[in-house]
């Protein structure tokens, strides 16, 4: 087992470490709003809803003027989570349930297709690989998991030359239980074979600390203003760079 050193804190006895991948390993600010924007827009103009829809639909997305909200929908749903969020929305509005199921799946399929792929816009923050590689070389096994699907997963790592230091990664396929459900958490370290009592999760969101708790792992990391947010609260430990987390066996 490992200690890990986060700043000028140690946490002993560590078997692994999970992180989460968007707004933690990969900077997918941009893309996240630009893809929001977009299928907002065209399920608006699919159904003729005009500029209030458009800001309904954002609003559930949590993106706003300001930017996107690192705990909303967008930032920390899955694709299935925020299908239902705008299927939701266009209800609530007066919309018929059975019509508009079929035109936000259309929808989010079309501005998916016209993007052509998703590594190339969520490069890695800075000192992600040199970080994966040095924990990689210490006795602690490394996962990634997402409420990303696993083919964006697998792209992203694949993509930036990543698969090589991490020794699991999952995303979440629909159906799949997703964060902060423990099930996928529990199914990788099984694979890893590591306790859960002795795994760190490092993330960015409340549901990055949620599954946490929820799985009785050893701590929550939290990202912090470098990637573009504030500490999550109730965060165990926080990192300001990836420098910050280093292993001692």
């Amino acid at each position: 087992m490992v200690q890990i050193r986060c700043g000028p804190h140690l946490i002993a006895d560590i078997e692994a470490i999970v992180f989460d991948k968007d707004g933690t390993l990969a900077d997918s600010r941009g893309l996240l709003q630009r893809t929001a924007i977009a299928r907002a827009e065209a399920i608006s103009t699919a159904v003729g809803g005009g500029d209030k829809l458009t800001l309904a639909l954002l609003d559930c997305f949590g993106v706003s003027a300001h930017g996107i909200d690192p705990d909303g929908l967008m930032a920390a749903g899955t694709r299935e989570a925020n299908r239902q969020g705008a299927i939701a929305v266009l209800v609530q509005l007066g919309y018929a349930a059975e019509k508009v199921t079929d035109v936000v799946t259309e929808c989010f399929a079309a501005v998916n297709a016209a993007r052509n792929g998703k590594a190339a816009y969520t490069p890695p923050f800075e000192g992600t690989a040199a970080m994966l590689k040095r924990l990689h070389h210490s006795p602690l096994k490394l996962g990634v998991l997402s409420s990303d699907s696993p083919a964006y997963v697998e792209e992203f790592l694949s993509y930036y030359d990543l698969t090589s230091w991490v020794d699991e990664l999952r995303g979440t396929a629909p159906g799949e239980p997703p964060k902060p459900n423990p099930t996928l958490l529990i199914e990788m370290c099984d694979r890893l074979q590591v306790s859960i009592s002795r795994t760190l999760i490092v993330g960015d969101s409340w549901a990055d600390l949620a599954l946490a708790k929820q799985a009785q792992a050893a701590g929550f990391v939290s990202v912090s203003e470098p990637w573009g947010r504030s500490p999550v609260p109730g965060a165990n430990l926080i990192i300001n760079h990836w420098d910050d987390l280093t292993a001692a066996v």
